[in-house]
């Protein structure tokens, strides 16, 4: 919302010229007359003043854009200037209640005569005429500072009726009247003081200015929006921002979630007074995946600086319990790597409360080209008449061939592919090759890395041959 703040400095430009004279009026006749009531009255004026002041500063700060130090721009510049025109009132309050007890205690002579009634009857006309105006404008421009001044400058109608019937109530003989009618309304100042505070505090401590079910109700009847939390609203009452958090389906390419989230800022920007929207867009999830699980201990491999080389999730009674192989510099001394280890078990228990249990195997991290060799092709035939005894009493795998044997820094590191019965599940085929590799590892000395591709086959035949 585009604020008029030329219109806001003008209905304050007014308003300190009207109470200024009615200041001058009231102070000049009370201090003639003696009547402290009206004296009163005047130094209540005398605040309006010094309140118009400052609200004319704030709302010069209010007007300008955002910047670095104030991303959500100078706006509560006005308020806090309205909480400082509450403490002069307070402080206007006191001033009348001190001055009120002390004429009781010592009382002095009053005059009252036809200019003290006219200087009541004309400034606080005044007075209330504006503060009326003042309201209106206030609230047709959003303004704290116009609306708490004008109710202030409103007021002064009824304390200037309380303060000619204490004057009147004087002139009949009761003395004390003119102190009682000061008293009541220093009441009335402090009273209107904790209003301006009431009405003003929310927008500093950032109460939300909007019902968060119905902003819901908005973003959840935007198409491709699965769900949403923490929708937050603050500011003040014609200059509120909305952040909030929407989740889509987690298919979605970037393009597509961004649409949605434009369009999500785009309903709630049409809402009254919001001018600031962030959508944070999230994947929607399901329930805790051992997928989620591994890519969030990758985050947590890379931010420490090891590398993940095995990965599984064990669940017994709904205790989970994780088991990595790590991969760390060969440079580092076993303390520097344990050190390591143990952040990285300590982030991922802090960001997967789920995991009750982290298991670890240190192990060199191999991030360069290491120099290999092949072998003799008698040390290859003994090779293959090994992973050919190693196969043969595992059911359902079967063939194995394209066996590539390398030695790398004196280990074998051995490739092969072999067929398994198209019709097993994928986690029977796993059990199978890991029997597999466990055979070939006890029949062939010396194995550093067995790398098993497995293919579909057709039937599996009576005897395996070596193809």
């Amino acid at each position: 919302m585009n604020r008029d703040h030329n219109a806001i400095r003008r209905a304050l430009i007014v308003s300190l010229f009207v109470n200024l004279l009615a200041m001058v009026i009231k102070l000049g006749v009370g201090f003639a007359t003696g009547a402290l009531s009206l004296i009163a009255d005047g130094l209540d004026t005398l605040f309006d003043a010094a309140a118009n002041i400052v609200g004319l500063y704030a709302v010069r700060i209010g007007a300008l854009p955002p910047d670095d130090d104030h991303p959500y721009g100078h706006r509560k510049f006005e308020t806090v200037a309205a909480l400082l025109i509450a403490a002069f009132l307070f402080i206007a309050a006191w001033e009348v209640a001190t001055g009120a007890i002390q004429r009781l205690l010592n009382p002095a002579d009053v005059v009252v005569n036809g200019w003290v009634i006219v200087a009541v009857v004309v400034s606080g006309g005044m007075q209330g005429i504006v503060g009326v105006w003042e309201i209106r404008r206030g609230r047709a421009l959003q303004s704290e500072i116009l609306v708490a001044d004008g109710r202030h400058a409103f007021t002064s109608l009824f304390v200037s009726a309380g303060v000619l019937v204490g004057l009147l109530a004087v002139a009949a003989g009761l003395w004390w009247a003119d102190s009682i009618v000061a008293l009541a309304i220093a009441g009335l100042i402090a009273k209107i003081g904790v209003d301006t505070i009431r009405e003003n505090i929310p927008a500093l401590v950032d109460e939300a200015p909007l019902d968060s079910v119905a902003i819901g109700r908005i973003v959840g009847d935007v198409h491709g929006v699965e769900s949403y939390h923490r929708i937050r609203s603050r500011g003040t009452a014609d200059h509120i921002a909305i952040d909030l958090h929407v989740r889509v389906a987690p298919n979605l390419a970037m393009p597509a979630a961004n649409a949605i989230g434009d369009e999500v800022r785009r309903r709630l920007l049409a809402l009254p007074h919001v001018d600031d929207v962030t959508v944070h867009i999230e994947a929607e999830r399901g329930p805790e995946s051992a997928t989620d699980t591994y890519e969030a201990v990758k985050l947590c491999a890379a931010e420490v600086g090891v590398t993940i080389h095995e990965f599984w999730v064990q669940s017994v009674d709904d205790d989970r319990s994780l088991h990595l192989h790590v991969g760390v510099a060969p440079d580092l001394t076993l303390s520097e790597a344990h050190a390591l280890v143990d952040d990285l078990e300590q982030r991922i228990m802090e960001r997967r409360p789920r995991i009750s249990a982290v298991h670890t195997h240190i192990e060199l991290a191999t991030v360069d080209v290491l120099p290999s060799a092949g072998v003799s092709s008698h040390l290859q035939k003994r090779i293959e008449r090994g992973i050919m005894e190693a196969i043969r009493p595992i059911p359902g795998i079967y063939e194995p061939h394209d066996i590539v044997v390398r030695q790398v820094e004196g280990q074998l590191f051995i490739n092969l592919e072999a067929f398994v019965d198209g019709n097993l599940y994928v986690a029977d085929a796993h059990e199978r090759s890991t029997t597999f590799e466990k055979a070939i590892r006890e029949a062939v000395p010396n194995v550093g890395e067995v790398i098993i591709h497995l293919e579909p086959g057709a039937e599996e035949p009576v005897d395996q041959e070596l193809r």
